[in-house]
């Protein structure tokens, strides 16, 4: 039993499968809209394509989240690629749920977009499961930071 625990152990543990587990239960949270959790996995020195650091980036989701009532964040990962103490996903996200005027906008420009969101993770620390995110990036994807979505 004890060598079961091992290989399961080895095998939870391997950084893709980490990375890949970390982009999920960080979309997870922002579903939640666990805006105190959601910080966590991101490093102090986080950025993204549209300007955001890492308050910024998390005060504007959660202003945009806000706009639903109900929010369901599907997201599947179809590439993932580890070197050395950094970590990338190709992640398709799709949006669903019910809310304002500015939820069914978003449902709509994330849905239709026609390449994945792209997540890099870092490695921080020794543990297998110490990773944080240090970028987003999505290329169609035009944000105005500070005007919300």
């Amino acid at each position: 039993m004890l060598v079961l625990w091992g290989l399961w152990l080895l095998w939870l543990w391997q950084p893709e499968r980490q990375v890949r587990l970390h982009t999920t239960q960080f979309l997870k949270k922002v579903q939640q809209r666990n805006w105190k959790a959601v910080p966590a996995f991101m490093a102090d020195d986080f950025s993204d394509r549209w300007g955001h650091n890492k308050a910024a980036a998390v005060e504007d989701a959660e202003q945009v989240f806000s706009q639903f009532l109900f929010l369901t964040i599907e997201n599947r990962t179809e590439q993932c690629e580890v070197h050395g103490r950094e970590g990338t996903t190709s992640t398709w996200i799709k949006i669903s749920g019910n809310g304002s005027a500015i939820a069914q906008l978003v449902m709509e420009r994330v849905n239709g977009l026609q390449k994945p969101f792209i997540f890099t993770w870092r490695k921080v620390g020794s543990a297998p499961w110490e990773w944080q995110l240090t970028h987003i990036d999505q290329p169609e994807l035009n944000i105005d930071p500070g005007a919300g979505f």
